[in-house]
């Protein structure tokens, strides 16, 4: 919880660890990219390509079969619509981070299997 006292009893209260105390004197520095240990230098960070979902239509379809059947046992959220004046179903965020990757084919195949 980050609204509790951070230090007490010169300890750590999420891993217990003692604490060293502030210097008010000590001079700070900046550090750019990634520091790999001490005696090395700053690591850029590099941009990585996205790796493609699915390559095969055969694999995004027993994928979205997959994904339909674990949302089928999962609760979904409710958010109430002001233009309808009723709660409307929404796929629930930790679904959705989960297989963020497949969304994009996913939802078109939940409209299709929800019309049925």
């Amino acid at each position: 919880m980050e609204h509790h006292k951070k230090v007490h009893n010169g300890k750590n209260r999420q891993t217990g660890r003692k604490v060293q105390s502030r210097k008010s004197g000590q001079i700070k520095t900046k550090v750019t990219g990634r520091v790999v240990g001490k005696p090395r230098a700053a690591m850029p960070t590099l941009p990585r390509p996205k790796p493609r979902c699915c390559q095969t239509p055969e694999q995004r379809q027993v994928l979205n079969e997959r994904m339909f059947a674990e949302l089928s046992t999962i609760r979904w959220d409710r958010e109430w619509s002001e233009v309808r004046g009723t709660w409307k179903r929404v796929i629930p965020r930790h679904f959705v981070a989960k297989y963020r990757r497949h969304m994009a084919h996913f939802r078109a195949y939940l409209r299709e299997r929800m019309e049925r």
